[in-house]
């Protein structure tokens, strides 16, 4: 990673973490001027208005605080930010390999038992845990939190619960992450994913409120508006008028309120070192796959669904297919069938000319009838 580009990250980082504290930052003559509220000035023992620079070479201007690694500021703010849960380093301490089968067992993968999986190897490796919250406002408010994890080694990122990300780990080296804007990038992509549905439920059931208020407005002026015009024809326009300006206000307010707003805030980072393997598994259709499964979450990376391109267990073995996610296997022509009906000893009927046989039973009536009433649904 060149020095620009970690530079940038820590730039990215410092100013983010100095807006969530509350402080306003602008830019001016190449350096960052921030304007602290009290509690950030006694915390950072920082006047109310200072200046920031991430350039060796202009430190001291303007009085300006200097802001690399290592630096007395950045080391307050990484402290402050800890404090209040921004920001965290941990280790995930495993003993054993034991881990690795109860993972790929999780992930539907009992095969690997045995010599069906060779574990390569077992390293250390860095995952970013990104705690976000998601905020829908129309004419309610909800909100709700999502984690997103993010590999430092492969960039792959997968959503964990509340329980993986509130749980007690060793503290580790409390330093910044390499490569920590584009993770955070990475995860805000996940996080769209996976509240889209939900973002769309949303803005349909808050459009459709908005069009019943706004047809209501209108009924109720636009009937008012004509009652007045019927009862005195020549009267006020005026009054009209003022009628027509309430209408178009109340329109506004409706606007205002049922209008769906969607955003995201970042609450909290959290770097966890935790041991990794590298497993080949031997698939069904003869070949081999190298998969990735950490200690901490359990989560099998490498996998592809040759069908849909899922990268999400459970999987299932696949004479045909190899390994495939499970929603697929349950429709695949893997699957089980049913057992073709027993050829009858009971003689047919003869062909009348010109016609098909036609079983007119009760039961096949009935069998058509709830076949039917399924086909059109409720």
């Amino acid at each position: 990673m060149s020095e620009e580009s970690e530079a940038s990250e820590l730039k990215s980082f410092v100013l983010d973490a100095l807006a969530d504290l509350g402080a306003v930052v602008s830019t001016s003559d190449g350096l960052e001027w921030v304007q602290a509220p009290e509690a950030l000035q006694r915390s950072l023992e920082v006047p109310a208005h200072f200046a920031l620079t991430f350039e060796p070479d202009r430190g001291g201007e303007f009085e300006a605080e200097l802001v690399v690694p290592g630096s007395y500021f950045l080391e307050k703010l990484l402290a402050l930010a800890t404090r209040r849960g921004r920001w965290d380093a941990a280790r995930f301490p495993v003993s054993g390999t034991e881990w690795i089968s109860i993972a790929l067992a999780e992930s539907g993968l009992e095969m690997a038992n045995g010599a069906g999986a060779a574990v390569q190897e077992i390293r250390e490796e860095l995952l970013v845990l990104f705690t976000l919250r998601v905020t829908l406002v129309s004419d309610e408010k909800r909100e709700s939190f999502h984690h997103v994890v993010v590999s430092q080694a492969d960039g792959s990122t997968w959503p964990v619960d509340w329980s993986l990300a509130a749980q007690e780990l060793i503290p580790g080296p409390n330093s910044l992450p390499p490569n920590l804007e584009a993770s955070y990038r990475a995860a805000t992509a996940t996080l769209r994913a996976l509240t889209r549905e939900d973002v769309a439920r949303f803005r349909t059931r808050s459009l459709g409120l908005l069009e019943e208020e706004v047809g209501r407005i209108f009924g109720y002026f636009d009937t008012t508006m004509k009652q007045m015009r019927e009862a005195d024809a020549e009267g006020s326009q005026d009054l009209l008028h003022a009628v027509a300006a309430e209408r178009d206000r109340r329109l506004t307010e409706a606007l205002e309120r049922f209008d769906p707003k969607a955003e995201a805030s970042l609450c909290a980072i959290r770097a966890v070192s935790v041991p990794t393997a590298r497993v080949r598994l031997a698939v069904p259709d003869g070949t081999a796959a190298d998969v990735k499964v950490d200690a901490w979450s359990h989560r099998v990376r490498g996998l592809v669904c040759p069908v849909c391109g899922a990268t999400e267990g459970p999987w299932r073995p696949s004479a045909a297919n190899g390994l495939q996610c499970a929603r697929c296997a349950a429709t695949s022509t893997d699957s089980a069938r049913l057992p073709r009906r027993p050829r009858s000893d009971t003689p047919r009927r003869g062909k009348r000319a010109g016609r098909a046989p036609v079983r007119s039973s009760r039961g096949s009536k009935g069998r058509l009838r709830a076949a039917s009433e399924a086909h059109r649904g409720p």
